[in-house]
């Protein structure tokens, strides 16, 4: 049977995929929790391109604490939505492009933040060069991705396996 079988046969698994608000419950946390890290994300990104420049960087710093709740919560609220469909989700593709621009997603944002904490004078920031504005684009063309992955996710997974 394997591991991704026995988890498909747990309580829990069969309460996510058949109880009347299991499923939905567990999704809109994840939708929750992707909207705060997404909105910190385009926020801080748009700061960064030069809007709201009356808004100081240090201010994100407690956004920050949001987005990792939001965080905290997708991947709570997702580890569930994969217990429910272990096999399913795995032998999906928008699924595994989901996870790897999660991960590509949070390592251009952490850049992003380490580049702009080492310029002077970052509460008076201007117009960022160019390679640095192309750096404020990537996390919100990934966060974009992600969430254009996971909506996929529905569409394109096929029927239970065997």
């Amino acid at each position: 049977m394997g591991l991704l079988g026995w988890l498909e046969t747990t309580d829990l698994s069969h309460w996510i995929r058949t109880s009347d608000f299991g499923y939905s419950l567990v999704l809109a946390a994840h939708a929750i929790g992707m909207a705060l890290v997404a909105g910190v994300s385009f926020m801080f990104c748009a700061r960064a391109l030069g809007l709201a420049r009356d808004f100081p960087l240090s201010g994100f710093n407690r956004l920050f604490a949001w987005a990792w709740f939001g965080f905290a919560l997708s991947a709570i609220s997702g580890t569930l939505l994969f217990v429910g469909q272990p096999r399913r989700l795995l032998a999906n593709w928008p699924f595994d492009v989901k996870l790897l621009l999660i991960l590509i997603a949070g390592f251009s944002l952490r850049y992003l933040g380490k580049t702009l904490s080492d310029i002077e004078g970052l509460r008076a920031c201007g117009d960022l060069p160019r390679h640095l504005k192309i750096v404020a684009t990537w996390p919100i063309v990934l966060w974009l991705g992600v969430i254009l992955a996971g909506r996929l996710i529905g569409y394109t997974m096929g029927s239970q396996p065997l």
